[in-house]
């Protein structure tokens, strides 16, 4: 027996040693280039298709394998590869006979005729077309590994206990189950059921927003991971991509095999990849896409067909990507997590957390599952109006539920990964960089219990001078009903101490619903309209900041009620109490007296509707995933006269409508229309200014300062003012210029045009100013990231309001983007 047993356990090593991965290449033998999917047959039974640099590899049992490789257009090849070569590479001879294919139509190029036929049958293909209804459940794992099965660690963190640990799973593991519903009235929406990330206790919500495995390849933008790619099958198909046809499918339902590649990959991001059309139908079958350069990235779609609705469904995905030649960064939780990452770039984030070296062996692989597939039912019930859904219990799913809705097996390794990735992150501090992110996206970085609010630590003003102060709110250390928020801040040239303190109360976190409470002394700028939804209040640099100089002092307390009606309509209504005393010499003439000071009692109704935008809601919070346009932003505010000692009774309204186009080639055209209306007892304090931005000195270098991005680039400070206005902003950005991988400039053409007027402006004492009821215009250009997110901007005066000298009416100044 024990002989027996010997001689088993030799053969089964014989065989293992005999076990061989040949790797290689099939070119063309007249130019040298690359023959992205060509067929390779192992041994008359296997088949393989080669990348799209023709790069391949396969495993072959024993000494030697008989290999085929064939490409249409090329004579077949036919030889016999050995266990001991590690890498091949294959000539092929173009053939100069008639290739065998289906001619179809009279045109040319006949996979081009098929690619038109396929786009105008896809009203009858789109399942999202041709379904009233459908819905179905989804298992998606994600994964973080390294091809050698090893994830690199810091120094700091190689113990032997982690090195034990790091062979048993993988570098990073999440799991969820998702209910899919759409329908042609309600969109699409997901619902997570179930949702765990290993080495995390509460979800990592950042997870399920990334786009990895998109749903639909008919659309006429591909998007994956943030990035928009041409579609093969978009109505535009022809003007950016190639098309060849490489074989039909010996299968029960045949297919063509249609290659497709880029046509402009300079102009407009495409992928590279085969498509696989029903012969019948030309619907897809499945599909199969790649990208190698910056990164290596490669999508496989299969779908399922179903007789009765005589439609391809999409049944499963995988997404992979690795390491390219550099360039381009692809990041878990945008770029925070060390052992998340592929080619990491340089960003803002790096200020406050310092990012490692990541090994050129890590990938990153999304699979997901399709089940339970229904079509035009009844009714789908669609709830809330988040394109993501989180169900509170998702994170708390019972291990029998994972075991019956796991689509594929659930290894040893990926069973190993919790013990190993609760040390990974405790070893780069991964956790803590999540909580840096979340905070800094909203302009706060967390110390323990306290978010510190970077926006008040330092500014600067020609009135104030230097302005530094500190600021924040409690975080959920201290509670997660409520927090407590202030600030404090010091001009060193006005010399005066201001301050601010209040309190958030939530009432209903998933829509945003809070009771606010704040009390502050500090001054605002004259002829200012804050929105109270849809400002960002987090700015790295304020443009305008700099150079006002015309400000009042206010004393201000309020109550507000924040709500999300639905995750489109955000609203605040603000009820509060305002004491106000000039800075200058100003005074409004009203009912006989010269008022300076004086007090209101206002209330505030504001919102914004992004109807087009999508939203992840979770039990934490509802926020913005995807921006799109159009979207409106609308304010009503009242000073009543007597109400909290209020002495003047005045309305002001504002609404502004914001759209933008962009195209695939990465060039983009902004639109801005904001309308404002004052009428009543109104002081100059609450009339409106048109963002003017250019500082009153003479020679155009002394006006040289930072361009803002919806300013009046030649309009100066107190220049105008209007109790009722209308402005236009029109930017056109083209696509950018592709100097270098690292050097990219863009120019932006820019349009704005700004109409006023005011009644009565004789009763505001001491203060000269103009109205615009002819019309103020200025054109412009900017030249962006020239050197690290600087650039310039350069804008004209012209129209009625020309002045009369050129410098009078030209602005130079420079402009600053950033990325977080």
């Amino acid at each position: 027996m024990r002989h027996f047993v010997t001689i088993l356990l030799l053969l089964f090593g014989v065989q293992v040693f005999a076990q061989a991965i040949i790797r290689g290449k099939v070119v063309s033998r007249q130019d040298g280039e690359a023959l992205p999917y060509a067929e390779i047959q192992v041994n008359g039974n296997r088949q393989i298709l080669t990348n799209i640099d023709g790069s391949f590899k396969f495993e072959i049992l024993g000494d030697s394998a008989s290999v085929e490789v064939s490409y249409i257009g090329f004579k077949t090849f036919r030889t016999t590869v050995y266990s001991a070569v590690k890498f091949v590479q294959y000539s092929l001879q173009p053939s100069q006979e008639m290739l065998q294919e289906v001619m179809i139509g009279n045109k040319s190029n006949p996979a081009e005729d098929l690619i038109q036929r396929a786009i105008e049958a896809k009203d009858r293909n789109d399942p999202e077309k041709v379904l009233e209804n459908f819905q179905f459940r989804s298992y998606t794992k994600f994964i973080i590994d390294n091809e050698n099965s090893q994830i690199s660690l810091a120094a700091d963190s190689t113990s032997r206990d982690i090195r034990t640990i790091i062979n048993e799973g993988r570098g990073y593991l999440s799991e969820k189950v998702s209910a899919h519903r759409y329908s042609q009235h309600g969109g699409e929406q997901e619902e997570v059921i179930g949702t765990k990330t290993a080495g995390f206790e509460r979800p990592v919500y950042q997870l399920l927003n990334l786009n990895i495995n998109p749903f639909s390849l008919y659309q006429n933008s591909y998007n994956l991971y943030k990035t928009d790619y041409a579609g093969p099958l978009a109505n535009d198909a022809l003007r950016n991509y190639t098309y060849k046809i490489l074989d039909t499918t010996q299968t029960k339902r045949p297919a063509y095999m249609i290659y497709f590649k880029p046509r402009r990959e300079k102009v407009v991001a495409g992928l590279e990849g085969i498509l696989y059309l029903d012969t019948e139908t030309l619907a897809i079958q499945k599909a199969k896409a790649q990208l190698l350069g910056a990164i290596r990235l490669e999508v496989v779609h299969n779908y399922q067909y179903f007789q009765q609705e005589n439609i391809w469904f999409p049944s499963s995905q995988t997404t992979t990507i690795r390491p390219g030649s550099g360039g381009k960064e692809i990041a878990v939780f945008g770029g925070t997590i060390s052992v998340g990452m592929i080619q990491p770039k340089k960003s803002v984030l790096d200020i406050f957390s310092k990012q490692k070296s990541v090994t050129n062996d890590i990938y990153l692989n999304s699979s997901t599952t399709n089940y339970d597939i229904q079509f035009n039912s009844e009714e789908i019930t669609q709830t809330h109006g988040a394109e993501i859904l989180v169900n509170a219990e998702a994170s708390d799913q019972p291990e029998n539920f994972w075991e019956s809705n796991r689509q594929e097996e659930f290894s040893r390794r990926d069973a190993g990964t919790q013990r190993k990735v609760d040390s990974l992150l405790a070893a780069n501090g991964v956790k803590r960089k999540i909580e840096i992110k979340n905070a800094i996206a909203s302009g706060y970085y967390p110390f323990g219990f306290w978010d510190l609010d970077l926006s008040k630590i330092f500014k600067f003003n020609n009135y104030e001078g230097i302005r530094l102060g500190l600021g924040g709110k409690t975080n959920d250390q201290v509670s997660d009903k409520f927090n407590i928020k202030g600030y404090t801040t010091y001009g060193f040239k006005d010399q005066v101490l201001k301050y601010g303190i209040g309190t958030e109360i939530y009432l209903n976190k998933r829509t945003n619903s809070s009771l606010n409470f704040f009390h502050s002394r500090d001054i605002e700028e004259t002829g200012t309209f804050d929105y109270l939804k849809g400002s960002n209040t987090f700015a790295i640099l304020e443009p305008r900041f700099v150079n006002i100089n015309f400000f009042y002092n206010y004393r201000n307390t309020w109550a507000s009620v924040t709500h999300d009606i639905i995750p489109q309509l955000s609203t605040e209504l603000r009820l509060g109490r305002q004491e106000i005393w000039q800075i200058k010499n100003y005074a409004f003439q009203e009912n006989g007296q010269a008022w300076s000071d004086y007090e209101m009692g206002m209330a505030t109704f504001s919102f914004i509707w992004r109807p087009f935008s999508k939203f992840l809601s979770t039990p934490e919070s509802t926020k913005m995933i995807e921006r799109n346009f159009p979207q409106l932003t609308g304010q009503i505010e009242h000073s009543f006269k007597g109400l909290f000692n209020g002495d003047f009774d005045f309305t002001r309204l504002g609404l502004k409508a914001e759209h933008e186009i962009k195209n695939l080639d990465r060039s983009r055209t902004e639109f801005i229309l904001e309308g404002n209306l004052a009428f009543g007892e109104v002081p100059l304090t609450h009339v409106f200014h048109s963002y003017p931005n250019n500082p009153n000195r003479e020679q155009i270098f002394r006006r040289f300062s930072v361009a803002g991005r919806n300013s009046f680039e030649t309009m100066y400070y107190n220049e105008f003012f209007s109790d009722r206005q209308a402005m236009l902003h029109v930017r056109h950005q083209l696509r950018p210029f592709l100097i270098t991988e690292k050097f990219q400039p863009q120019l932006v053409l820019i349009s704005r045009f700004a109409i006023g007027n005011m009644d009565n402006p004789e009763e505001h004492l001491n203060i000269p100013f103009k109205t615009m009821e002819k019309g103020f215009s200025e054109a412009g250009l900017e030249l962006n990231r020239i050197f690290s997110g600087f650039g310039i901007s350069t804008a004209y005066r012209y129209g009625a309001y020309h002045l009369p000298t050129f410098k009078e009416n030209f602005s130079l100044k420079f402009t600053l983007q950033l990325e977080l």
